[in-house]
């Protein structure tokens, strides 16, 4: 996977993203490089095929509006870029905004058909971000990689005096469900993220498929962390304190019922706070991958029942959205 010669990852799928190109399959290109680049940004190659997608991405012809933005928010003691990607369905009003944020290995090109999809079907402006430590982001995976995103919600808030919702898969439900418990959103759900809510910790040096390394790139280390410093790491990103407390935002927090990466008490365990529904699908892996379509419908139909809650429509819809996925939830 890190050759760089013939037959290595990246000259492989950068082979094909240059047929793409050359065929005027921007999109098709874009997601090409976005392979190229995986899992990490640790290589000048990577870097360079990271360059190359967003470059083919900007001449795709999308079915929806579509804006490149970059949003200069509060960060330390200055400030940090974070460019996003709007989309917005081409008729009808607009619903509410709705950030969209992938994991560390899943970024916010490789989200490009939810967030089209759920513009379309939502009316939500969809706000599609990477998360920190991941993509463009300039700043590391860190517990307070949230005041970044918050500077994000002020932003968009400010700009579209609408409210304000936060889509998280994996790793981006860790924000998820924290911006909710702090109240900087307005509704949030969080599918498949990390809260440190389970009796049993996330054993990270044993995760599968080098999940351990891209999580460490995203962190900035330059090596795996030894054993004894893992427990502090992981304290890092724990909500127990923040789940305890009270809070009014509401909270939808889904996953699959045999997820390979996260505890299952790290989703179950958001049910002890106030404004919180939980969702475990049954035979189903990390972020309900094998049911994500009946998941994301029922989504659309909590969030916009919580962001424009005064439509009867949406109300009405909420129940009928979710009834696929109700089915197959573990008792």
């Amino acid at each position: 996977m890190w050759s760089t010669g013939p037959g290595g990852w990246v000259p492989v799928w950068a082979s094909h993203a240059e047929r793409a190109e050359r065929d005027g399959a921007w999109l098709r290109a874009a997601l090409l490089w976005g392979a190229a680049r995986f899992p990490v940004l640790a290589t000048d190659e990577r870097r360079a095929a990271l360059e190359r997608q967003l470059a083919a991405y900007r001449r795709v012809r999308f079915p929806v509006r579509f804006e490149r933005r970059v949003l200069e928010v509060p960060y330390g003691d200055g400030t940090a870029p974070v460019p996003v990607h709007l989309f917005e369905r081409n008729h009808g009003r607009r619903r509410g905004v709705l950030i969209l944020s992938g994991g560390v290995d899943t970024w916010k090109v490789e989200l490009h058909r939810l967030a089209v999809t759920t513009a379309r079907a939502t009316g939500l402006l969809v706000a599609a971000l990477d998360m920190p430590g991941t993509g463009e982001s300039r700043v590391p995976l860190d517990r307070d990689g949230d005041r970044v995103l918050a500077g994000v919600v002020a932003a968009l808030r400010e700009a579209y005096a609408a409210p304000i919702g936060f889509l998280g898969l994996s790793f981006g439900g860790h924000w998820a469900a924290k911006l909710a418990m702090l109240g900087d959103v307005d509704a949030a759900v969080d599918i498949g993220g990390p809260t440190g809510l389970a009796d049993e910790p996330v054993d990270i040096l044993n995760l599968p498929y080098g999940m351990a390394g891209i999580v460490g790139n995203a962190m900035g280390l330059d090596a795996l962390p030894a054993p004894d410093e893992v427990p502090e790491l992981l304290e890092r990103f724990s909500l127990r304190g923040l789940a305890d407390r009270p809070g009014t935002t509401p909270l939808l927090a889904a996953n699959g019922a045999h997820d390979q990466y996260i505890p299952r008490g790290d989703t179950t365990g958001l049910s002890r706070r106030p404004h919180t529904t939980v969702w475990i699908v049954r035979d189903a892996t990390h972020c309900a991958a094998e049911r994500f379509r009946p998941l994301v419908v029922a989504t659309w139909g909590w969030l916009l029942a919580r962001l424009a809650p005064e439509r009867p429509a949406v109300r009405l819809a909420e129940p009928l959205l979710a009834a696929p996925v109700r089915r197959l939830l573990t008792a």
